[in-house]
């Protein structure tokens, strides 16, 4: 098919994927909010082509698998527990979700119900459902077999693993858990755990924080994040499948520490720092966290910067969210 029809549909296939996900109401769900889901795959397809240019995949097979990886992602509901309180592993070593119903119906959740997938993991059902999508477009067998398979293999990739399938693993895998975006992934997820342990106290973490931010700032930079870095160091980025994979989460990881050094450094001077410093985005991405964009509070962050600082980093975050090695 024409380069041009592919970047139609991947285009088209990104809208119908951003109004599935906001076919649930639920505003945090796991480790994710609602807002998240759709930022984080654009984030992904992007640096999946980037990974793909530098490893020789088929550019439109990634961008295809990317833009639906997680088209079914909304269905995974709270993780299952047993009685003794752990996480429910299913029989191929993933933890096991509830099925979470959408409060409205779209081509997508129709799909879904029609090939019986609840209870399926989501890169099961959504290689599934992308076949069903991409036939309906006219595509033929061959690529259609390829995005179903690397869809199946963004969770888990193996050496055996199509190419396609290793690039959107790696990206997959960067995205949410190194460099800047991961960062600010972190922030709302250590946010949104102390609002609920303050909350079941009958106490407001917002009042608290207003009244401790250096405090909580000198203990999350300080000490939180620099063991979180090395822990994706350590965890994360040996499994990745791509050498360019590696390379670009070692640099994001490199480029993170630097920057977190930076914002302690400017910790002994907040009244200065929250409005001319690096950690100027830090405070915008507390402030604001209801059901967030991280492309909206970018904007936000450096519309209202007053320093060079605060500037640079919203730059070298952008770059990042774009997908550049």
């Amino acid at each position: 098919m024409p380069d041009q029809y592919h970047r139609t549909t991947v285009a088209e296939l990104d809208d119908l994927v951003a109004e599935t996900h906001q076919l649930w109401d639920e505003e945090w769900v796991g480790f994710s909010w609602r807002n998240y889901t759709h930022e984080h795959m654009r984030r992904v397809r992007g640096l999946a082509g980037t990974l793909a240019g530098a490893e020789g995949a088929d550019p439109h097979v990634v961008a295809l698998a990317a833009t639906l990886h997680d088209v079914t992602k909304s269905y995974d509901g709270e993780i299952l527990t047993g009685s003794d309180g752990k996480r429910i592993i299913d029989a191929n070593g993933f933890w096991r979700n509830e099925t979470l119903a959408p409060a409205r119906s779209n081509a997508v959740t129709e799909i879904y119900d029609q090939l019986g997938l609840s209870g399926s993991v989501h890169h099961v059902s959504g290689g599934a459902v992308a076949r069903v999508l991409l036939e309906r477009r006219g595509f033929g067998s061959s690529i259609v077999d390829e995005v179903e398979q690397a869809i199946i293999e963004h969770l888990v990739a193996t050496p055996e693993s199509s190419l396609a399938g290793k690039c959107l693993y790696d990206a997959d895998t960067i995205d949410a858990n190194v460099g800047m975006p991961a960062f600010y992934r972190n922030i709302q997820i250590t946010l949104r755990g102390q609002d609920t342990q303050f909350a079941a106290r009958g106490e407001s973490f917002k009042d608290w924080l207003g009244e401790n931010l250096g405090t909580f700032l000198e203990t999350y930079l300080g000490e939180r994040i620099p063991a979180w870095v090395d822990g994706k160091a350590r965890d994360f980025v040996p499994k990745l499948m791509t050498p360019t994979g590696r390379d670009v989460a070692s640099a994001r990881l490199d480029r993170l520490k630097r920057t977190v050094s930076e914002m302690v450094s400017e910790l002994g001077d907040l009244e200065q720092a929250p409005r001319n410093g690096a950690i100027r985005v830090v405070e915008a991405f507390m402030s604001r966290r209801s059901n967030p964009k991280l492309v909206d509070e970018l904007a936000h962050a450096e519309s209202t910067a007053e320093g060079d600082a605060t500037v640079a980093l919203v730059g070298l975050i952008r770059q990042e969210v774009e997908g550049h090695a």
